[in-house]
């Protein structure tokens, strides 16, 4: 996979299910695959309060935003992109914490529930930015007991479910408001339609929180037509170079400002 730390490299294979080795930013810190068992149905899922949602304090140098921002090897450049746009005004500390290969589908590398709960108590955090999905369209879900595969309606509802405790895990843990970036277009139509289809998603699970905001990452890494854009993507055509890394950090950003009314 990508030598993400070392964020001028360009990046390596492709991050699609069985196709990716696992690794993470976040050395020597592997928690145990054993959260809780999910709720058996999507209607049991707690989901986060649908109140109003204040505006975001606006951070200073001195009580700089503290970001965490998580997911597969797709979050990896954005993230450390982003620690980079946000060290030249200092109003921000990011702390990346991609899993190469991850998913939300199966456990392994990485139970994300368990890990999102053991970062975020690890200190205060104001936001929460994730970015997840390249690699679970290929693989199977066990709902109710049973193994269940995209596109199936079960594998959706469960799959939206999965995304929305994510979130709700974030916003009881302590953040603010949470970022969910959706996926970008990819080279092939039939990937991209799947892309497509988990932002669908996405979206719906931000719709159901005022607290929880959609990133596009889709059009943006598109051209105006619609249609692949490889300027911005690696020799794979999954992961970014270091502009399309850097549209996406961007529009985080954006969305993260327009929270407090700046600019």
């Amino acid at each position: 996979m990508i030598a993400l730390a070392a964020l001028f490299a360009v990046a390596g294979p492709a991050v699609l299910a069985g196709c990716g080795s696992t690794g993470s930013q976040v050395a020597a810190q592997s928690p145990a695959a054993t959260a809780a068992a999910l709720p058996a149905s999507p209607s049991t899922v707690p989901s986060p309060a649908a109140s109003s949602s204040p505006p975001l304090d606006r951070p200073t140098k001195k009580h700089p935003l503290r970001i965490y921002f998580g997911g597969d090897s797709l979050a990896g450049m954005p993230a450390i992109m982003l620690q980079q746009l946000t060290a030249k005004n200092r109003l921000a500390k990011v702390h990346a914490d991609y899993v190469e290969s991850s998913r939300l589908t199966y456990d392994d590398p990485v139970d994300w529930p368990s890990r999102v709960k053991q970062q975020l108590s690890a200190g205060r955090t104001d936001v929460g930015v994730f970015m997840i999905g390249a690699n679970d369209t290929g693989m199977p879900m066990i709902v109710m007991g049973d193994s269940v595969m995209y596109p199936k309606k079960k594998w959706l509802e469960e799959y939206e479910r999965r995304a929305r405790r994510l979130a709700t895990i974030m916003l009881r843990g302590g953040v603010e408001r949470v970022y969910w970036v959706g996926m970008p277009i990819m080279p092939s139509a039939g990937e991209s339609r799947k892309m497509r289809a988990v932002n669908e998603l996405f979206e719906r699970v931000a719709a159901s929180s005022p607290d929880v905001v959609y990133v596009d990452s889709y059009d943006l890494l598109a051209k105006k037509s619609g249609d692949f854009e490889p300027s911005l993507r690696s020799g794979d055509g999954v992961h970014y170079t270091n502009e399309g890394a850097r549209v996406v950090a961007e529009a985080v950003w954006k969305a993260i400002r327009k929270d407090w009314g700046g600019r």
